[in-house]
C-alpha cells in the first residue's frame, strides 16, 4: 500500500506550503486573531503550538494510504513511463481501458492516446505523459487538501473551546492579567465543562473570604529572593559564527526544486525544445518545481551570538513548587473544607504568576496527589473540587510523602502549605528532623489552621502560621471587622 508521502516524493510534490496556508488561515480566525493580541505570552504560546500542529499534520498526510483507485493509476503511470515509443502505442488500448475504471485523466487521455497514434512522435508521447503526471499530481494534492482542511477545522473547534475556556478562567482566577498566559497553559489540556463551573463556585469563595487571598498572596516568592534578583548577573559575552548560505556556490550539496535558471538541471531544459511542453517547462518554472543543482557556502562575514558565562551556584535558581496539603478528616466538612478548595484555588493562581508548579496533596488515612499544573489540570482541579472530606486526621503520612518528594531534583526553593484543623498527636522528632533539613534547601513549611482549637505545639513546627476560625463565631467576627 502506497502512502502518500511516498507517492508526492515520486511526482515531486511538496506539500509544506499547503498546510503553512492552513495555518494562516487558523491565524486569520477572529477568535484566534484576537487572542493573540492580547497578550505576547500567550500568543506566543499558541504560535508555537501551530507550528507543531504543522509537523504534525505534515507527518500525518505523509503516512496516510492512497485510496486504491489513485493507487493502481499511480502504479500504471509508472509502468508506462518506462515504455518506448512503440510500446506506448502498442498498449495504449489496456491504458485506455484501466483509464476508464475511475480515472480523472480518462477523457483527456482518450483525445491525447488519438493523437498519438496519429502521430507517433517522442514529443506526443512525452505530452500525454505529462499530462497524465498533472492529472494524479491534481488528483493527490485535493486528497492533500481535504486531509489538511479536516485537521484545521478540527484543531480550529479546539482551539476555539480552548481560549473560551482561558478566557472564563482569567475572568475568574485572574481579572488583573497576572499570571502570563498560565491560564491558557491550562487550558489545554482534557477538561469539562463541569470543571469551570466548580472554579467559579470556589472563586466566589475567595471573595467571601478574603483572608484566604491574603494568606496566598503572603506566600509568594518575590519579596522573599529579592536579594537574589538585585545580585550582579554575568554580561553575556559575543562568540562569531560563519553563516551559511545557499546562494554562496561553494560546495553542491543536492538537488531541490527552485526556479533558478542558472543552477536547473539540463534534463529539465529540454522541454523548451518541445512545442508542447514549454507551457509544462513556464509552469514548473512559476511554482518553483524545475529540478536544480542545490549550493551551498559560507559567507564572507559571520554572525554574533551571545554566550552566557557559567557563573555557578552564582546563578538564579528557578523556584520551586507550591505543594498544599490538605486534611480531608470528617472535622474539615463543611465550611472547613469549602475555605481549603478556595484557598488552592488561589494558591494555583499564584503558581501560575510565579511559573511554578502546583500539587495538591490530600491527606486522612492515605494520601492522593494532584498536579494542577500540567497538562491536564483542569481535569485534575475537577477531580480535587468534587471530593468530599470525611475521612481521618492523620498529618505523618501527608508530611512523609510530601519531604520524599522534596528531595526530587527540581523542588528546591518550594512553598508547603498544610491546611488541617491541627487537632492531632504531635509530630516525631525524626520528621520535624527531616523538616529542618529541607529548610536548608530553601524550603518553606506554612500552616493554616481552620479550628481555634488547633494544638499550638503541632503549629511550632511550621515557619508561619495563620489561624482561620472557621466556626461560626469565628465567620461572624470576620464578617463584622470587614463591616
Amino acid at each position: 500500500m502506497i502512502e502518500i508521502g511516498t507517492m508526492s516524493a515520486l511526482l515531486a510534490i511538496s506539500e509544506g506550503e499547503m498546510v503553512s496556508e492552513m495555518v494562516v488561515a487558523l491565524l486569520a480566525s477572529t477568535q484566534i486573531s484576537r487572542f493573540i493580541r492580547i497578550g505576547k505570552a500567550q500568543g506566543r504560546s499558541l504560535k508555537q503550538r501551530l507550528q507543531r500542529w504543522r509537523h504534525q499534520v505534515n507527518d500525518t498526510i505523509a503516512h496516510t494510504p492512497v485510496p486504491p483507485v489513485l493507487e493502481q493509476e499511480f502504479l500504471l503511470y509508472q509502468h508506462f513511463i518506462s515504455l518506448s515509443l512503440a510500446r506506448l502505442v502498442a498498449e495504449l488500448p489496456t491504458l485506455l481501458s484501466a483509464l476508464e475504471r475511475g480515472s480523472d485523466f480518462a477523457d483527456e487521455g482518450r483525445q491525447l492516446a488519438h493523437q498519438l497514434v496519429d502521430h507517433p512522435t517522442e514529443g506526443a508521447r512525452r505530452l500525454m505523459l505529462e499530462k497524465w503526471r498533472a492529472s494524479l499530481v491534481g488528483a493527490l494534492l485535493r486528497l492533500q487538501q481535504e486531509l489538511a482542511e479536516a485537521e484545521r477545522l478540527r484543531l480550529q473547534q479546539e482551539l476555539e473551546e480552548q481560549i473560551g475556556a482561558s478566557e472564563e478562567l482569567e475572568q475568574v482566577l485572574d481579572p488583573q492579567r497576572r499570571t502570563a498566559g498560565g491560564l491558557w497553559n491550562l487550558a489545554q489540556g482534557r477538561w469539562q465543562p463541569a470543571s469551570l463551573v466548580l472554579i467559579r463556585q470556589y472563586a466566589a469563595m475567595l471573595r467571601k473570604e478574603p483572608m484566604l487571598q491574603e494568606i496566598a498572596d503572603s506566600m509568594g516568592r518575590s519579596l522573599h529572593d529579592s536579594e537574589q534578583l538585585q545580585r550582579p548577573q554575568p554580561q553575556p559575552t559575543l562568540i562569531q559564527e560563519p553563516v551559511l548560505s545557499d546562494d554562496v556556490p561553494d560546495d553542491l550539496v543536492g538537488i531541490h526544486p527552485a526556479n533558478d535558471l542558472m543552477r536547473m538541471l539540463p534534463s529539465e531544459a529540454v522541454m523548451l525544445g518541445v512545442p508542447e511542453l514549454e507551457l509544462e517547462f513556464y509552469r514548473r518554472y512559476l511554482e518553483r518545481r524545475l529540478l536544480s543543482y542545490q549550493a551551498r557556502g559560507t559567507l564572507p562575514r559571520h554572525q554574533l551570538l551571545p554566550r552566557t558565562t557559567d557563573r555557578g551556584d552564582e546563578e538564579l535558581q528557578p523556584m520551586g513548587p507550591v505543594i498544599v496539603c490538605i486534611d480531608t478528616s470528617g472535622s474539615m466538612g463543611g465550611y472547613p473544607e469549602q475555605c481549603a478548595k478556595a484557598l488552592a484555588l488561589a494558591l494555583l493562581q499564584l503558581a501560575l504568576t510565579e511559573q511554578r508548579r502546583c500539587f495538591v496533596m490530600l491527606f486522612s488515612t492515605d494520601v492522593a496527589t494532584f498536579e494542577l499544573t500540567d497538562a491536564n489540570g483542569l481535569d485534575e482541579a475537577q477531580r480535587f473540587l468534587a471530593m468530599t472530606f470525611n475521612g481521618g486526621t492523620d498529618l505523618l503520612p501527608c508530611l512523609s510523602a510530601t519531604l520524599q518528594q522534596l528531595q526530587a531534583p527540581g523542588f528546591a526553593l518550594a512553598d508547603v502549605l498544610v491546611i488541617s484543623d491541627f487537632i492531632a498527636q504531635r509530630l516525631p522528632a525524626s520528621l520535624v528532623e527531616l523538616m529542618d533539613r529541607q529548610r536548608g534547601r530553601g524550603t518553606r513549611f506554612n500552616a493554616v489552621a481552620m479550628s481555634r482549637h488547633a494544638k499550638p505545639a503541632l503549629l511550632r513546627v511550621f515557619d508561619k502560621s495563620w489561624l482561620l476560625d472557621c466556626g461560626l463565631r469565628g465567620r461572624l467576627l470576620r464578617r463584622w471587622l470587614r463591616s
